[in-house]
């Protein structure tokens, strides 16, 4: 037989004259589309960010390791990071992903690295299903060789401490 949960009573008492800042809890946003964090718009917001006096905040965007075809779009992005020639070997293309963790060091943000959606040669989704954008799904699936994906983790990582240094990186 199951006892009813006790009932507890409280009551609140808010002071409305007392008027002290928002201490902000957090320092970290996250978006869909990193292909808008370069635009005019993007770097604009970016920079906003870091004047703010609570700065630096971190900057996490979805769709790092996706492939695309080249232009933004609402809930999707890419960086044609990686790809496979005929062969089947790897083709890393560091362009796209500098673009848009220069413009968050830049504009005093840190970049807070999501690596959780896969590329299109490395997905494990069914042949068919569809990759690219917002309804698209085959971006989710797991690696279908994870000694590659691996390979293309450890390949981002030297690069980016080539590119902006141990120390930042280690941020």
């Amino acid at each position: 037989m199951n006892k009813p949960a006790p009932r507890f009573s409280a009551r609140v008492y808010v002071d409305t004259t007392r008027r002290v800042p928002l201490r902000r809890i957090w320092r970290y946003i996250g978006y869909d589309e990193p292909n808008y964090t370069y635009t005019p718009r993007g770097r604009e917001l970016l920079s906003k960010l870091g004047r703010l006096s609570d700065a630096p905040y971190y900057v996490r965007c979805h769709f790092l390791l996706c492939n695309g075809q080249g232009l933004g779009a609402p809930k999707w992005g890419f960086t044609n990071v990686y790809q496979e020639d005929e062969a089947g070997r790897p083709i890393y293309s560091w362009e796209i992903i500098d673009r848009i963790l220069d413009t968050i060091v830049q504009a005093g943000c840190i970049p807070f690295v999501e690596l959780g959606f896969m590329p299109q040669a490395l997905s494990s989704a069914p042949a068919g299903l569809p990759y690219e954008g917002a309804r698209a799904e085959g971006w989710r699936y797991p690696p279908r060789d994870y000694s590659r994906w691996l390979d293309l983790i450890r390949a981002l990582a030297c690069h980016c401490r080539e590119h902006y240094g141990l120390r930042e990186v280690s941020r």
